[in-house]
Parts: structure tokens; C-alpha cells; sequence
């Protein structure tokens, strides 16, 4: 005669898996953010003959729609002004002598690109350079 022994179910859920692909999405997520927030901002710069960057450089973009572009951060210029002064306030603190360079878009309102050149002059910034797009034969 047998006897049969009854087997305990087991009723728990791995998660092992879905942790895997859970961190899996995370990593993706953490390298692709920062370049569609690049790529969405839509900045045609002027052209010029000649280009060349700096290597301690702090780059404000200004578009065409009074937005400015500091460290993957937005600050509207009307209403954020402040916001952004203080961001480039410190992180002029903490380079020596870096030089700014501003890409203003070729469309913005000339007062735009003004405002942020009188902004980045008072925080005592030198040189600052203005952003072009190499020249196409």
C-alpha cells in the first residue's frame, strides 16, 4: 500500500525577473532622458565663417520664444529671471574665469539676447562669446 504525502503548494510570486527588467527600463530612462531634452529644443543659430569653442565654457541658449536653456534647466525670461540669474551667479562662482557663450536663436527677439548679455556681464563673466553655426559652402 502507499501512502502519499501531501506536497505543500507554494504560492509566492518571484519577483526576481521583473526587479531585472524594472532596473533594466530605469538605466534606459536615465541615458535617454537628457537627450530628448536636447533635442527638443529647436535653436537656429546665424552662421559664420569660422567657429571655435573653450574648454571651461557655460552655454545659455535663448529660442525664439523668450526661453532660456542654462544646465538642461528652462527659465522663461519673463517670468524666471531671477531663478536663472542665481543659477549663473553660482555656477560662475564656482569656475575660474570661465568664458559664457550665447546661442541665440537667429529668430528671438533681439531683447531676449540682450537681456541675458547684460545679465551675464553684471555677474562680472569674460569673455562672453555669442553662439554660430559654421558656415555652410
Amino acid at each position: 500500500m502507499r501512502v502519499r504525502r501531501r506536497e505543500k503548494l507554494v504560492a509566492e510570486i518571484n519577483i526576481t525577473p521583473f526587479t531585472d527588467v524594472i532596473l533594466v527600463l530605469l538605466v534606459i530612462f536615465m541615458i535617454a532622458t537628457p537627450l530628448i531634452f536636447q533635442s527638443s529644443m529647436k535653436v537656429h543659430l546665424p552662421d559664420a565663417e569660422s567657429a571655435e569653442a573653450s574648454t571651461e565654457t557655460i552655454i545659455i541658449t535663448v529660442n525664439e520664444t523668450g526661453e532660456a536653456f542654462l544646465d538642461n534647466t528652462q527659465y522663461n525670461l519673463r517670468y524666471d529671471f531671477g531663478m536663472l540669474k542665481s543659477r549663473l551667479r553660482s555656477l560662475l562662482g564656482n569656475n575660474a574665469n570661465p568664458s559664457v557663450i550665447i546661442n541665440g536663436d537667429k529668430n528671438a527677439r533681439y531683447e531676449f539676447v540682450v537681456r541675458v548679455i547684460d545679465l551675464v556681464s553684471q555677474l562680472g563673466a569674460n569673455p562672453i562669446l555669442l553662439g554660430t553655426a559654421q558656415k555652410k559652402e
